[in-house]
């Protein structure tokens, strides 16, 4: 008889538990239902709008002065087209199984006449297996690049032509390397996705604060500041102070400052915030690469954390179509990235 009363026990404990395993995936599935699920075709026919039609006014942060150039800046745009031309001559993309790419793009429409809206950001967030390494890599929205289907001109410019197909196109043709995925989300979404998290820790500056003060109450000087979604964004586009390298480095302080928080929350909460954060970024992760990938992310947060920008060091500016843009020394930033990204890593290769 006690042993029927144990083995009754044991057999309701063990249903108890495979009904609460059962319960919570099929909370996390209908969690991962909400994601906006983006497929990446890489088809050029996805970029219909013609440069013409795309090519439009600044937004209100590139309003640059339109003037016709010198004899010196247009021979060094000529210069740089066909060194982005030898470049592109080189069609092999980087990848290696033990390096996970995923390429974040903040993007803000503008000009209502582009079809998607321009990233303001783009963030590689490289997982070097082997080294135990998370990268944080912004790349220079200003880098003077081939954009399949048009015209050279800012790399920003690709999503705003062609959303994030096109953007990882240009990305994956110009710096050759294979980007797995990807996730956007627009600014609005952004001060949304801040709010969720409670706010992120900022350390500021003096001129950070000041800028923040002239809109929000509060910041006296520098200091460390938990910033709201709408103060986290307007930290994020600041660059009157300095320059577009200092702004990158504000977008990945964000990241980095996140991540610390994520390290400080038991997974147990993550459905929770996943369910407030999914319905604001679009992806292209499948349902169950998400769900395996969450399992993996407290051993993610335990890898160190690498912040770099690409191009490594100033270049000249240029004016093309009233926007600023750098020229690259393609070859030397296309070998720096891949020695940053594939450390201990051979890598394979396959055509971009």
């Amino acid at each position: 008889m006690r042993f029927l009363r144990r083995h009754k026990v044991l057999t309701a404990v063990l249903a108890l538990f495979f009904a609460a395993v059962i319960a919570l995936v099929v909370y996390v599935w209908h969690i991962l239902s909400q994601i906006n699920l983006i497929e990446r075709t890489g088809d050029a026919s996805l970029t219909v709008p013609t440069y013409a039609e795309a090519a439009l006014a600044p937004g209100e942060d590139d309003d640059i002065e339109d003037i016709s150039l010198s004899k010196e800046q247009s021979a060094a745009l000529l210069d740089a087209d066909a060194a982005i031309r030898a470049n592109l001559d080189d069609s092999k993309k980087w990848y290696s199984g033990e390096v996970f790419n995923v390429v974040l793009f903040g993007y803000d429409y503008g000009s209502k006449s582009y079809p998607y809206g321009r990233s303001d950001a783009m963030i590689v967030v490289s997982l070097n297996r082997t080294a135990k390494k998370v990268k944080i890599i912004s790349l220079s929205r200003t880098a003077y690049a081939a954009i399949p289907g048009y015209k050279n001109t800012r790399l920003s410019h690709a999503h705003g032509y062609g959303g994030p197909d096109l953007a990882i196109r240009a990305i994956e043709k110009n710096y050759k390397f294979r980007i797995d995925r990807f996730a956007a989300c627009s600014f609005d979404s952004f001060k949304q996705i801040i709010d969720a998290l409670g706010g992120v820790s900022i350390q500021l500056t003096d001129k950070e604060a000041k800028v923040l003060r002239e809109h929000f109450s509060g910041f006296p000087g520098a200091g460390s500041y938990n910033l709201n979604g709408e103060q986290a964004l307007l930290y994020a586009r600041t660059r009157k102070i300095d320059t577009d390298r200092e702004r990158t480095g504000r977008q990945r302080k964000i990241l980095i400052s996140l991540a610390a928080k994520a390290r400080a929350i038991s997974p147990i909460y993550y459905p929770q915030l996943l369910e407030k954060i999914l319905p604001l970024v679009s992806t292209d992760f499948s349902k169950t690469e998400l769900l395996s990938q969450l399992a993996f992310v407290p051993t993610y947060l335990s890898w160190n954390f690498e912040q770099h920008l690409v191009p490594a060091k100033p270049y000249r500016l240029v004016l093309r179509d009233s926007f600023e843009v750098i020229l690259m020394d393609w070859p030397h930033e296309v070998d720096a990235l891949h020695e940053i990204m594939y450390e201990n890593v051979i890598p394979n290769y396959e055509d971009s």
